[in-house]
């Protein structure tokens, strides 16, 4: 059984630790906010001005009007237009584009036969991702605005309409944000645990704990309790941040959010905790927190790369990472608005890791007693 009076006392101690720390206490408040904008405007998939070049051996009106919707479009713009290419890769060198449009000779003239004409686009493959974006926009782009200086319609073989749910605009922000609370609250929260432990060994202060009535249990839940406020603190600052800067919006319950990010939370103060029980100075903890919660989250756990593609390898890996279940609830929860009977799965695992870690926490506590 835990002491209500002695968890109180040693609740309040820790309390007491954090705000004579100001320097670090601001830096726990004001870290999370900077790098919702470092990341928020830095992580942006949204490809926009294009630089091109136009390869245009007939300059006839229609071929020029087709060459200006182009660069009116907000995807490409185009950086020059060349009579001929007769070496298309020290075109790419010189003009740094990342792609070549070529227009044949007559253009104009041909697209009235019946067997119409091509236009030959050139890509550059090294950013693979922009490579896709400019493959996919490339020919829809090109018809179209070939199609509206024809002054015609394209004859109606297959009427195809599509509609994107969750993102319409396929904005980069609403999938970023949502991961960066997971990677922000999970090194804050790991962070802030990681010195509780160590940091008693270091100041010499650990003897006191040992000779006082207080149990492991109470030790450790009484030093956890001020960083779950803490942490908290935190989450509601990035969605603060990430509403007003970004305009990310809740579409599920905000307290099944603010429920299943106090779960999360607890797993990533057991991460630190069980830390702060491994070493015995602040320094080594805070860069065993960093080590073990920013690179794996970041890469493994499905913020920017998604899990399903990775190695078999990995995607076990990436299993045992806490982020990956939390980014499927964030996620879920604030884009698709799914609800608890959805969630379920990854919440219980989330616990069940949460606990395991608490549980590991304090027998090695118990072993260095």
């Amino acid at each position: 059984m835990i002491a209500r009076g002695r968890l109180i006392s040693i609740a309040r101690k820790e309390m007491r630790h954090i705000f004579r720390d100001w320097q670090t206490l601001v830096v726990v408040l004001v870290m999370p906010v900077m790098m919702m904008f470092l990341y928020g405007y830095a992580l942006n998939a949204d490809a926009k001005e294009i630089p091109v070049l136009i390869e245009m051996p007939s300059p006839d009106p229609e071929t020029r009007a087709v060459a200006d919707k182009i660069d009116a479009s907000q995807l490409f713009a185009v950086r020059g237009v060349v009579a001929t290419a007769a070496d298309p890769a020290e075109l790419f060198k010189l003009h740094n584009i990342k792609a070549l449009i070529r227009f044949p000779p007559g253009f104009a003239r041909d697209l009235r036969r019946p067997g119409g004409t091509r236009v030959q686009v050139l890509i550059d493959g090294s950013d693979p991702n922009l490579g896709t974006i400019i493959r996919n926009a490339a020919e829809p782009l090109l018809l179209g605005a070939t199609l509206q200086v024809l002054g015609v319609e394209q004859p109606k073989v297959l009427d195809l309409r599509t509609l994107v749910l969750y993102n319409p605009e396929q904005s980069s922000a609403l999938f970023f944000v949502p991961g960066l609370m997971a990677v922000i609250l999970l090194m804050i929260s790991a962070l802030l645990t990681s010195v509780a432990i160590a940091r008693e060994k270091e100041l010499g202060t650990m003897g006191q704990l040992l000779v006082s009535p207080l149990r492991p249990l109470e030790i450790i839940v009484g030093k956890i309790i001020p960083y779950v406020f803490l942490a908290a603190v935190d989450g509601l600052l990035i969605m603060t941040v990430g509403r007003l800067a970004f305009g990310v919006k809740i579409a599920g319950n905000p307290w099944l959010l603010a429920t299943c990010s106090l779960v999360y939370i607890f797993t990533a103060l057991s991460i630190g905790l069980l830390i702060s029980t491994l070493v015995k100075r602040q320094q080594h903890a805070m860069f065993a927190a960093l080590g073990a919660t920013m690179m794996p989250t970041v890469l493994l756990s499905g913020f920017i790369f998604p899990v399903a593609s990775m190695p078999l390898q990995l995607q076990i890996v990436s299993h045992l990472i806490p982020a990956t279940y939390f980014l499927e609830i964030v996620r879920g929860i604030i884009l698709k608005g799914v609800g608890i009977h959805e969630l379920w799965r990854p919440l219980l695992i989330l616990s069940f890791e949460g606990m395991l870690l608490m549980a590991i926490a304090i027998r090695k506590f118990k072993v260095k007693l």
